[in-house]
């Protein structure tokens, strides 16, 4: 039989997991898109051979054996995290949209509870580090001990830490492609057909000309550095073309969608975290925070009087940004209560998780998710948005391009100047509804 005849037919069977319309419903890119339908598609089938023939079949057993098979066929940590998140957000999405009939249970979803055996219990993987994504972990660092990710991350010493985690997390997702059906692959054997394979791959799977172009980027630094290692002797991405890039346009929600989602609360959670999750939504809109700064605020980052905030941004520059009179409120609230999940590893960070560790950029990401479905937003949106939205209203009501420009940190005048396209689009879009004559 052919792979796309085994394909078709490996569709036709977890078709009954209504797969398709789960990925119609998301909000991302294209080749986000394809990766979480691929990784989905691996996992149901797993459900499927252990017993499962439909979504509430599946039990939190069947969740944890499909974890435990990835750890061991040595996938990354961050990779069996990133998997077992994708089953998450599907079954958080089929429970949100399959409701019980009356006088039914309620389905409760099997990936509750369920983490990665090792990072859970691995305090290198659980906290966050400020020269890597994760803190220094033997395992970790030891699944790809041919690649070395770990070491070429640290070489990255001009660039920004997240850009540095994100050379080092697509080195690892080149790596597990190759691993996947050449499972001795050593960079010393990458050669330009390899490449050319894995970027036809990609755009196979839709990604876009910039996710392309990032990916041949990070394999160029990589294999520069693999040649000065010693590790090889030549470079697999010469003369390998780069996708000219189309600007985007930021996509921000509107004035009454902000409002709802920074102040919905969930009436279940303890007050300790609506109080948190408020003041995060409100630091996010109300000052346009990037949410990596946001991970980053500490206690002294507040003024004595409460009303800015001294943030640290891209390439280590230091801002101050004012606060909105909800968010100094909300602060104040979430300092109220501050200790009851703060310990003695809690440090001076301003925001904490339940374990009492700064937050980190998924507890943010998934405190926006709850509120998108709170408050019925489809697909949800994502902390970026946040930002967009901020400079955008700031635009709509008449602020200049400079003053945007300091408070969101923008070294580039240009850069801020695609919030100036968007209010035009936004005019143009009013005059062509409203004008009788447009």
């Amino acid at each position: 039989m052919s792979g796309g005849a085994t394909t078709r037919d490996k569709r036709a069977d977890i078709s009954v997991f209504e797969l398709d319309k789960h990925i119609r419903s998301l909000s991302c890119g294209d080749v986000l898109r394809e990766t979480r339908r691929s990784d989905l598609s691996r996992a149901l089938l797993d459900f499927m051979a252990l017993g499962a023939s439909r979504a509430p079949d599946v039990s939190r057993d069947m969740v944890e054996s499909y974890v435990r098979s990835l750890e061991q066929r040595e996938y990354s940590v961050e990779t069996v995290e990133q998997r077992l998140s994708t089953v998450a957000s599907y079954f958080s999405w089929f429970v949100r949209t399959h409701k019980p009939a009356r006088g039914e249970t309620a389905m409760v979803s099997p990936v509750k509870g369920v983490t990665a055996s090792h990072s859970a219990s691995c305090s290198a993987c659980a906290a966050p580090s400020a020269t890597t994504l994760k803190g220094e972990c033997s395992l970790r660092n030891s699944r790809l001990s041919k690649w070395q990710p770990a070491l070429f991350e640290q070489s990255l010493t001009a660039s920004a830490a997240n850009t540095r985690a994100a050379y080092r997390r697509d080195i690892e997702l080149f790596a597990e492609w190759l691993l996947d059906s050449e499972s001795s692959a050593a960079p010393q054997d990458i050669s330009k057909d390899h490449v050319r394979a894995y970027l036809a791959h990609l755009h196979e799977c839709g990604a876009t000309s910039r996710t392309v172009a990032r990916r041949i980027a990070a394999l160029r630094r990589y294999f520069l550095w693999a040649i000065r290692k010693g590790v090889c002797s030549t470079d697999p991405t010469e003369a390998v073309h780069t996708p000219k890039t189309k600007g985007r346009l930021p996509r921000p929600l509107d004035e009454a969608t902000v409002f709802a989602l920074v102040t919905s609360e969930d009436p279940t959670a303890p007050e300790w975290r609506r109080a948190r999750d408020h003041a995060v939504l409100e630091i996010l809109y109300g000052s346009g925070l990037r949410v990596s700064e946001v991970c980053s605020l500490h206690l002294q980052s507040i003024s004595s009087d409460g009303s800015t905030l001294r943030v640290i941004g891209k390439g280590s520059k230091e801002r101050i940004v004012p606060l909105s009179v909800p968010a100094t409120h909300a602060i104040h609230q979430w300092l109220q209560l501050r200790h009851e999940v703060a310990d003695e590893g809690s440090g001076n960070a301003l925001f904490l998780s339940a374990r009492g560790k700064a937050v980190g950029r998924r507890d943010v990401a998934r405190l926006l998710d709850e509120a998108c479905e709170r408050v019925g937003i489809a697909g949800g949106t994502h902390p970026h948005a946040l930002r967009h939205s901020f400079a955008t209203h700031l635009m709509d009501n008449g602020a200049d391009t400079r003053s945007i420009q300091e408070l969101l940190g923008h070294s580039d005048a240009a850069t801020t100047q695609r919030y100036t396209h968007v209010s035009k689009e936004r005019l143009r879009l009013a005059y062509t509804e409203t004008h009788p004559r447009a």
